[in-house]
């Protein structure tokens, strides 16, 4: 009797079903694997707003990734909402944040993401450490000094 294998199951980050919206940036991080050896996670940070922390500018959202072992084998995806370092510039292609590095913790896992960009095409809430809508934003987008 043949032996038949269930097809695989695509996940959301495998391949490009959907593409980036204005306010998503793929990503890219290492950890240290169930099995110690160094493994990789691919994913996307949905950026949601800009905020304040310690007198320093943060980017905050949803940080997903898809996690394997350093043989290729599939551990899971997990996604946890983060705020990270990040630092406008502008540039010939445009303003664009450049975010992190941070730490995430993925699938109890911690999973170390180098710094990345994102373009700022779309306007990017910012608000005050106390979460109220920052009064101010307006006019320092138009005026980045």
């Amino acid at each position: 009797m043949p032996v038949h294998r269930a097809p695989r199951l695509r996940t959301p980050l495998e391949g490009a079903e959907r593409p980036l919206s204005e306010r998503e940036a793929t990503i890219e991080g290492t950890f240290q694997s169930p099995t110690g050896r160094v493994g990789v996670m691919s994913g996307r940070l949905r950026l949601e707003r800009f905020v304040a922390e310690a007198d320093r500018l943060c980017a905050a959202g949803v940080f997903t990734g898809e996690l394997y072992d350093a043989d290729g084998t599939r551990i899971g995806v997990g996604s946890c909402r983060r705020s990270a370092p990040a630092e406008i510039r502008r540039g010939t292609e445009g303003t664009a944040a450049a975010i992190g590095p941070v730490d995430v913790q993925l699938l109890g896992l911690t999973v170390s993401v180098p710094v990345f960009t994102i373009g700022i095409r779309a306007a990017v809430p910012v608000t005050s450490p106390d979460g109220a809508a920052d009064p101010d934003a307006r006019a320092r987008r138009r005026d980045p000094r």
